[in-house]
C-alpha cells in the first residue's frame, strides 16, 4: 500500500517538489485564536479548519499547508487570550503566502477558513492574485457554506454553538468542557435600535450597520449571531454528543472534498471585452 503524504509540514522538500508537479492546487487552512464561550479552547478557529482541511487532503490526496493561526479578531481583544493582526497584515500575509505558491507552480487554491474576521482580507489578497498572477482562489468559510442547514433548530454560524461545538469535539475533544457550555442570546443596548449581532441592526424594519465589540452584546464570549426572537440562545447541548459531531465532520469533510475535486478543473476563459462582442451577446 502506497502510503499519501498531503501535509507540507510533514514532507522533505523533495517531497513537496514531487507534490507539486502532480497537483496545482493546494488546501490552505486559516483561523484565528479568540474567545469561544466559556466551553471551547481559544484555538477552536483553526482547529478546526485544520482537521477539515487534513481531511480532506488525506481524502483525495491534496497537498495542505500548515495552519494559519492567527486572524483579524480585533473585535473580541477584550476577551483573556485573543491575538489578533490588522487587516492589512493579514492581507499581506495572505498574498504572500500565494505569492510563494504561485513560485510552486500553484495557480487553484481553496482556503478552509475557520474565522469570519478574516474573509475580507483574504478576498482582496485572493482577487490580487487575480490580476497579477491569474491565480484563482476560492474560500470556504464553513458556517456559510452550510448557512441553509440549521442544527436541531439552531443556525449553522453560532459563535460557540452547536455546529462549532460539534466540529471541536470532532477535531480536539479535549479543548471542549461542555459543562460550562452556554449560548448567549445578543444582548439589546435600546428599545427601538434592535441588535441582531455585533455589527448589525433593525430600526423600524431597516437594517443598519453598526460596529460593535463582542463585549458590547456577549459577557461570555459565545454569541447566537440572531435577535434573541429567532434565537434565545441555549444551555442544552446534550444533543452534540461525540457520535453526532464525528457524523456531521465527515459529512462536512466528503461536501468539501467534492468541492475542491470539481475545483480543480475549473476554468475561466480568457477575458475578450470588445464593442463587437457585446453587441453579438445583445442581439443574439
Amino acid at each position: 500500500m502506497i502510503e499519501m503524504v498531503y501535509e507540507l509540514s510533514n514532507m522533505t522538500w523533495w517531497e513537496a517538489e514531487d507534490k507539486f508537479k502532480k497537483s496545482h492546487l493546494v488546501i490552505v487552512p486559516v483561523g484565528a485564536t479568540e474567545q469561544h464561550g466559556l466551553h471551547i479552547g481559544l484555538g477552536a478557529d483553526w482547529i478546526q479548519a485544520w482537521e477539515i482541511a487534513k481531511r480532506v487532503g488525506e481524502k483525495i490526496d491534496r497537498l495542505v499547508l500548515p495552519v494559519l493561526p492567527y486572524g483579524v479578531s480585533g473585535h473580541h481583544k477584550e476577551f483573556p487570550g485573543v491575538i489578533t493582526l490588522s487587516e492589512d497584515t493579514y492581507k499581506n500575509v495572505i498574498f504572500e503566502i500565494l505569492q510563494n505558491l504561485a513560485r510552486h507552480g500553484v495557480n487553484r487554491v481553496v482556503f478552509m477558513n475557520g474565522h469570519g474576521g478574516n474573509t475580507a482580507s483574504i478576498i482582496e489578497a485572493a482577487k490580487k492574485a487575480r490580476d497579477e498572477m491569474n491565480m484563482i482562489c476560492a474560500i470556504i468559510d464553513w458556517w456559510t457554506a452550510w448557512e441553509s442547514r440549521k442544527i436541531f433548530g439552531q443556525g449553522f454560524e453560532a459563535h460557540a454553538g452547536y455546529a462549532e461545538t460539534a466540529f471541536m469535539l470532532a477535531s480536539r475533544p479535549e479543548a471542549v468542557k461542555m459543562k460550562y457550555a452556554v449560548l448567549t442570546p445578543t444582548k439589546q443596548l435600546d428599545n427601538e435600535i434592535e441588535l441582531i449581532r455585533a455589527g448589525k441592526g433593525i430600526f423600524k424594519e431597516g437594517v443598519v450597520w453598526i460596529p460593535l465589540k463582542t463585549a458590547d452584546v456577549s459577557s461570555t464570549g459565545s454569541m447566537t449571531e440572531s435577535h434573541p426572537k429567532d434565537e434565545p440562545g441555549t444551555r442544552d447541548y446534550s444533543s452534540i454528543t461525540p457520535k453526532f459531531a464525528e457524523e456531521l465532520m465527515s459529512e462536512f469533510a466528503d461536501w468539501m472534498s467534492d468541492f475542491v475535486t470539481k475545483f480543480e478543473t475549473f476554468e475561466v476563459p480568457d477575458i475578450q471585452i470588445t464593442k463587437e462582442k457585446a453587441m453579438n451577446e445583445l442581439f443574439s
